[in-house]
């Protein structure tokens, strides 16, 4: 499987996926004009994922800032992750990233873990 690596804008997030490495990132600001068609690679990419997915899927959130069009689209990339657990029965460990300061970024991760009932791993981090 190729890996996916779409270069961070100042609207849209770096996507950094990569399966032989293990790894899984989102990171930086996410408010694109057209949030469908920025994201419609990254659900297809993770649509393929999930039919051989790795042992073990760490999955790390990065962000600076999401909009609400983008919300929904982290909801259904969460809910494809859950599907490696329930189908394929495979482990995933999400890693949610914030500054300390930021709250409201922190209450995102934790009403998204709730939303989904899959753990979440916080880190406080320096800086994006």
């Amino acid at each position: 499987m190729e890996p996916l690596q779409i270069a961070a804008t100042e609207e849209s997030p770096g996507i950094n996926f990569d399966k032989d490495v293990g790894k899984f990132l989102i990171f930086g600001k996410s408010f694109p004009e057209d949030v469908k068609k920025f994201y419609n690679p990254v659900i297809y990419w993770l649509e393929e994922y999930v039919k051989t997915p790795n042992d073990n899927t760490v999955f790390e959130f990065r962000l600076e800032y999401f909009n609400s069009a983008t919300s929904t689209i982290l909801l259904e990339i969460f809910y494809i992750l859950e599907r490696i657990i329930n189908e394929q029965e495979k482990a995933v460990k999400i890693t949610w990233n914030y500054l300390e300061v930021d709250d409201d970024m922190l209450d995102s991760g934790k009403e998204y873990e709730e939303m989904i009932k899959m753990p979440f791993e916080y880190k406080v981090i320096e800086d994006y």
